[in-house]
């Protein structure tokens, strides 16, 4: 996958600057211009979707989606065997 998001031109491959051994990956600006159109892809579906809901239930189930993208961070960053 990687190789591929390089090939199209939305990952730049760099050598780490904390270890030359290292090769890190950052966006270029296509992969940035990429990550905003989904991003407003993402906010447009959730407007779609809970057009009908009352605001206080559009605000909870964002407050829950936020905690639960959170409980997946930790999720990820915990130690093996946890």
């Amino acid at each position: 996958m990687v190789s591929d998001c390089i090939s199209a031109g939305y990952l730049i491959r760099a050598a780490s600057q904390q270890d030359g051994r290292r090769t890190v990956l950052h966006l270029s600006p296509e992969g940035r211009e990429l990550m905003a159109r989904f991003s407003r892809h993402q906010r447009s579906a959730f407007e779609y979707i809970t057009a009908d809901w009352p605001e206080r239930e559009r605000l909870e189930f964002a407050r829950l989606m936020l905690k639960h993208v959170a409980s997946q961070d930790a999720l990820r960053n915990r130690p093996p065997g946890t």
